[in-house]
């Protein structure tokens, strides 16, 4: 919900529906959003929220596989460069507004993750493109990646996930596993 991005496809619109995420706060329709760091001299960021947790990998694995789908890995990625590609353009607007730099601070919750995510069909055929795309193409979108509610099996997709980012984006990633609250609530503990 919340998303001013709206892909121009209607594959790429369905892939929004099995990839949920949130960026109220980027376009002042969240509780205490807007841009935060109003100190000229300090860096402006801007929160979105990935519900990672709830991701249906299998609902994409399967559309993705499926003969009688119209949805293509090629909708999948032309999906994730849309949001990429807007959220430059919001990025670029609201930094030439500002007068300095604002950056994308990434709040992924992990809430209801689990091993049946990381089937092998979506992890070969799905997040290495996915993620080999995103690092090729995206490595400084984000300043900062705060992961809340890691799951016992963090260890697991830290081992498969890792190798396929650059150590630039790993070194942009906080574990957060003292804040219990929303990803909402974080949100408003950033400004």
């Amino acid at each position: 919900g919340g998303s001013s991005f709206v892909p121009p496809d209607q594959n790429m619109r369905r892939v929004a529906e099995y990839c949920p995420m949130k960026f109220d706060y980027m376009f002042g329709s969240a509780p205490g959003s807007g841009v935060s760091g109003s100190n000229k001299d300090s860096d402006a960021v801007q929160p979105a929220i990935i519900y990672v947790g709830s991701f249906d990998t299998y609902g994409i694995s399967e559309q993705i596989k499926s003969p009688e789908s119209s949805m293509s890995l090629d909708d999948f990625i032309n999906f994730w460069i849309f949001i990429y590609e807007s959220i430059h353009v919001h990025l670029y607007q609201q930094s030439m507004s500002l007068g300095k730099m604002v950056f994308l601070d990434v709040v992924c919750d992990l809430s209801g993750l689990s091993l049946q995510q990381f089937a092998p069909y979506f992890v070969t055929k799905v997040m290495k493109p996915w993620l080999r795309m995103t690092q090729s193409n995206y490595p400084e979108t984000t300043r900062r990646i705060y992961i809340l509610k890691p799951p016992s099996i963090i260890n697991f997709a830290w081992n498969l996930v890792t190798p396929l980012l650059s150590q630039g984006t790993v070194a942009k990633i906080r574990f957060e596993k003292k804040f219990k609250g929303s990803a909402d609530d974080f949100c408003g503990t950033r400004k």
